[in-house]
């Protein structure tokens, strides 16, 4: 008892002498971990301290700890560049883009945009960023150099499909992407087809491609095409709302199971076009989550030609919650599957048909490919 008492004197003595947060290191303390370190930092570390620095350092690396590539923190900056991407807004040039080796084809340009302000057009491939090649920087550190702050210029060098190259100045701006973009093409044999390119599952998703369909089909289309190439995905029930476009009521599409997820099964709920419509869903490797739900149910049940590249394989839910710094913690709490069982991760969905676009041509041959198939599925 004596030598307990001896050993409490010494820690207030201590404390006496080097300060409060040497007396709190050594005994039991109720912070946590991370806040006992951050503590003794602030308090006592030799030079100046960002401890708002420190509280996010610990937050990304407790995320990246957990090992999903999926649960992720966001800083108040990413966090407010994440909610403005989820609303299709962001600061750039306004273009659609896909990787290839040496460059970045584009797409799609989007009306009154600053790319197509500066006269960039769908088939352009842009070889050089600032001055930098694509084949040196790499695709995704490429990507990142296009944006940027608004009102500020961005010099591309740029490759047209014949092959002549010529500089290109955009001046990066606002751009707002729209969710769902619907037209007629012509398919086979002169025949109307509806092609609906879906950019997010954002609230609104399902109500507004059902709309679509059913205007495009009322105008004489007797088949669909449903882009979901690029999609990242998004809202859960929007995915599910997707699919009961083409699926009838009461139809299972998907059903999640985590740890502290008991197992629920999503149904098909709408106003599904007529059966008879045949369907075809384009993807690729950027297809993720919702895109996924949506390409792996139509194909379980037959109902769709999935035409394209597999896709990423991102079988996971996840919650977001805002952090009181402004930014947000982004955690994978269940599993996905297939109406019939199939985990996406494990290889995402594979298309009926495989294909890919020719960078060196304007057309899009997975498109033709679609329209292709369409034509031997009508009923």
């Amino acid at each position: 008892m004596a030598g307990l008492v001896a050993l409490v004197l010494a820690i207030f003595v201590a404390g006496a002498v080097f300060g409060a947060p040497l007396r709190d290191a050594l005994l039991p303390s109720r912070d946590s971990v991370p806040d006992q370190v951050a503590d003794l930092i602030t308090d006592r570390y030799e030079g100046p301290v960002d401890r708002a620095a420190l509280e996010r350092a610990a937050a990304i690396a407790m995320a990246k700890e957990v090992g999903d590539r999926w649960t992720t923190y966001f800083t108040p900056e990413q966090w407010q560049a994440v909610q403005r991407a989820n609303e299709g807004q962001y600061t750039g040039i306004g273009v659609t883009i896909r990787s290839e080796d040496d460059a970045l084809v584009i797409r799609q340009v989007y009306p009154r945009s600053p790319a197509a302000t500066a006269g960039l057009a769908a088939g352009d491939a842009i070889v050089a960023v600032g001055g930098v090649p694509v084949a040196r920087r790499g695709a995704e550190r490429s990507r990142a150099a296009i944006l940027g702050r608004e009102g500020t210029p961005v010099v591309l060098r740029v490759r047209a499909p014949g092959g002549a190259e010529r500089t290109v100045r955009v001046v990066r701006g606002d751009v707002t992407v729209p969710m769902v973009e619907a037209r007629m093409v012509t398919g086979p044999r002169g025949a109307k087809v509806a092609y609906i390119d879906l950019d997010r599952f954002d609230r609104g998703a399902g109500e507004q491609v059902g709309q679509q369909a059913m205007r495009l089909i009322r105008e004489g289309a007797t088949a669909v095409v449903l882009d979901l190439r690029g999609d990242p995905g998004g809202l859960l029930d929007e995915g599910v709302a997707v699919a009961g476009v083409f699926l009838e009521p009461g139809t299972p599409v998907v059903s999640t199971e985590g740890r502290a997820s008991p197992r629920r099964e999503f149904a098909a709920d709408g106003d599904p076009i007529p059966a008879d419509i045949p369907v075809a869903v384009l993807v690729d490797g950027a297809s993720a989550s919702a895109s996924e739900i949506v390409a792996g149910a139509l194909k379980d049940y037959d109902r769709a030609v999935i035409v394209g590249q597999p896709t990423l394989g991102k079988s996971k839910v996840q919650v977001t919650q805002q952090t009181s710094d402004g930014g947000a913690i982004r955690v994978t709490v269940a599993g996905y599957r297939t109406p019939k069982g199939k985990d996406i991760a494990d290889g995402g969905v594979t298309p009926t048909i495989r294909t890919a676009d020719d960078p060196g041509t304007d057309r899009d041959e997975a498109l033709e490919a679609a329209l292709g198939a369409l034509a031997t599925r009508r009923r």
